[in-house]
């Protein structure tokens, strides 16, 4: 697979494109599903500080599972039959497991992910932020386990610089 290289993490494989398909969306999205979705994260259990990581399957599109279009998806709201891909989401589903597993302080040097809680409803969410690549995870904390809410590419500064507050609000309290 002829991907490209454009992260600062070292921990983080490259972005898979749609050019590596010669812009062949379907053939795209079937390796992002069967491949990396399925045989990397659903199939083959991810762990974050020691708890599985679960993966929302229902309701089920077009027999792919809930969780696989809020990490490759936009704009997506209450109205599932509307389901617009995001590339730079796409791109990136190979980051899941490295980005939740690997020790980056070792492996990088550095900790490219800040991690911070923030309460939602009667939850707590676990949010990692890699302010250089912009790729941010969302966990919501269960008792035996971390079910992953989305993961995305910042497209915009002004969300990454709300991001970087909310981490900042955090780690001065």
């Amino acid at each position: 697979m002829n991907s490209n290289r454009n992260n600062q993490c070292h921990a983080l494989p490259p972005i898979i494109t749609l050019d590596n398909f010669y812009g062949d969306f379907k053939k795209y999205d079937n390796y992002l599903y069967n491949e990396i979705f399925l045989k990397e994260l659903y199939n083959n259990k991810i762990h974050f500080r020691g708890k599985l990581v679960a993966f929302k399957k229902y309701p089920l599109f077009n027999n792919r599972e809930d969780s696989y279009f809020h990490l490759t998806c936009k704009n997506y709201d209450k109205d599932f039959q509307e389901r617009l891909p995001d590339f730079r989401r796409s791109e990136r589903l190979c980051w899941l497991r490295p980005s939740l597993e690997n020790d980056h302080a070792q492996l990088c040097h550095q900790n490219c992910f800040l991690t911070y809680e923030r309460p939602y409803r009667s939850n707590i969410r676990i949010c990692l932020l890699n302010p250089v690549d912009r790729y941010f995870i969302v966990l919501e904390e269960r008792k035996n386990y971390y079910l992953l809410i989305t993961a995305f590419y910042i497209d915009y500064d002004n969300v990454l610089q709300k991001k970087l507050k909310e981490y900042n609000k955090y780690k001065d309290n």
